[in-house]
């Protein structure tokens, strides 16, 4: 019997990004060079040591506090920053979806947004002329489909990015706070949308503050803080020892 190889892995993943200060003196850029001293206040550690692997079609909501790393490591396993240190492995064809709706741009109409983004995800012309009357409407933006993109609000993004992504067929999806934007009406038809993929066989990794959504829909809970792994497992286990810890 062949190994089921997991569908993302990350070991030993550290993310560092350089912190904007002032410019390093000639003497500091010299010392740092030569080893001779630790340059602490040059970057800022995002991530700080992950390891941890989610199995083909498992679903896994990352918590913890805002500045926790947890956009950072979305944006690590779907390649858009490369690790400072350690490995990241992906099996299959990845849809990242943000509150922002990243891969769209603010000078584009809604419908040219839409097209660009299903592009991205490998969506051809032809299958999205079919559905964008769909994707519009469900995102309840009808009245802003030549609008602009930078004239929509958070939440508007928000419904826009998830509607898009309902249609791409991949293997693993990144979500971040894609439910954090939207009011009360958005968030029940995410939920409907979170049910009906269940048992799809895809993977998920969604970040959320949301804890009765993790407990709901995720197979495993992952709590980050300052960038830490400091607990995976099962969600309702992972969410008590996050909000024991918060007081």
């Amino acid at each position: 019997m062949s190994e089921i190889l997991p569908a993302v892995r990350l070991d030993g993943v550290r993310k560092a990004f350089r912190s904007r200060g002032k410019p390093r003196s000639l003497y500091r850029t010299l010392t740092a060079w030569l080893g001779r001293g630790a340059d602490a206040d040059a970057t800022l550690l995002a991530l700080d040591g992950l390891h941890f692997t989610v199995a083909p079609g498992e679903r896994v909501g990352v918590i913890g506090d805002n500045g926790a790393g947890k956009t950072t490591l979305l944006r690590t396993i779907a390649g858009l920053y490369r690790p400072s240190a350690g490995q990241v492995e992906v099996r299959g064809e990845i849809a990242l979806v943000t509150g922002l709706g990243i891969g769209m741009l603010d000078e584009l109409s809604v419908e040219d947004n839409i097209y660009l983004y299903g592009a991205i995800n490998g969506m051809s012309r032809e299958e999205l002329a079919e559905r964008i009357d769909e994707i519009v409407e469900w995102a309840e933006l009808a009245r802003f489909r030549t609008a602009r993109l930078k004239t929509l609000s958070t939440g508007m993004r928000s419904r826009l990015a998830f509607s898009a992504v309902r249609h791409v067929d991949a293997e693993v999806y990144l979500m971040d706070e894609v439910l954090s934007a939207g009011d009360r009406n958005f968030k029940v038809k995410c939920e409907a949308v979170f049910a009906a993929f269940k048992g799809n066989g895809r993977t998920f990794v969604v970040t959320s503050h949301d804890m009765e959504f993790v407990k709901k829909f995720c197979d495993k809970a992952l709590w980050l803080r300052n960038g830490r792994q400091m607990a995976y497992g099962e969600p309702a286990q992972v969410i008590e020892q996050y909000t024991a810890q918060r007081g």
